[in-house]
């Protein structure tokens, strides 16, 4: 019997032991259809954010992270009331959202392109906006370009459209987001010489976005060793691989 008793307590013990060593489990929370950074893929989460986050993640073996994607409002707001504990990747905005405490690292570096004709850029185009006046330029309705007022612009719906008129020359340039760009020509087929990137107009930083008010035990070391595995891979560039992966290039 006192056998049975010993093996019954050391097995309790080491179960004890397990769980106590448990990974926690934590959620983050991101975009559903921001392409190609995060989107839902047949129900799946995928994008260049979701790949890097996901690999920092896999090095934090202390921490079982789940993504789980939303609409872009109510991913601010989980964050903003206390009932999400981070989301991505927001924009470095302190006065807007002091809520927000801490910000990661820097993820990547996000921003406007101008992508052009091969005749267009046989001309250096390296000033925005000065360089491109008098061009017919493209965007997409909506978006918020620097000095969109100066030049040309005609409005589309999306990227796909936008290629198409470069390529049949009814735009000389379009200028949205160069990972966008960079994504839907992989996924449209259009050879990389065939649309020249003239120059980088604009770039802002995504983060890891911590809620002010999820004050878990946690906290402090998750946002610790998520800075440090990330800037490690930056480092050593496995950041900058994977998004090169992923755009194909």
């Amino acid at each position: 019997m006192k056998r049975i008793v010993c093996l019954a307590l050391v097995v309790a013990f080491l179960i004890g032991a397990q769980i106590s060593h448990a990974a926690q489990k934590v959620t983050v929370y991101g975009e559903e259809s921001y392409i190609p950074y995060a989107f839902l893929d047949n129900g799946t989460p995928n994008g260049i954010y979701v790949k890097i986050l996901n690999q920092v993640f896999s090095k934090m073996t202390d921490y079982d992270v789940t993504i789980e994607l939303v609409p872009w409002k109510r991913a601010l707001n989980l964050v903003e009331t206390g009932k999400g504990f981070a989301c991505f990747a927001s924009y470095y905005r302190p006065k807007e959202r002091p809520w927000v405490s801490p910000w990661s690292e820097p993820i990547i570096s996000e921003g406007y392109a101008a992508y052009c004709g091969k005749e267009v850029v046989s001309k250096p185009r390296q000033n925005w906006p000065a360089d491109f006046k008098g061009l017919e330029l493209g965007c997409i309705s909506g978006y918020s370009i620097p000095n969109k007022k100066e030049l040309n612009f005609q409005d589309a719906d999306n990227n796909e459209t936008n290629l198409k008129k470069l390529i049949s020359g009814r735009i000389d340039c379009f200028i949205q987001d160069d990972a966008s760009i960079r994504y839907s020509m992989k996924q449209m087929n259009i050879p990389s010489g065939k649309i020249v990137k003239a120059m980088q107009v604009s770039s802002e930083n995504g983060y890891l976005a911590f809620s002010k008010a999820f004050n878990a035990s946690y906290k402090d070391d998750f946002v610790k060793k998520f800075n440090q595995v990330l800037s490690e891979m930056k480092k050593s560039g496995e950041v900058d691989k994977i998004v090169a992966d992923f755009l194909g290039n």
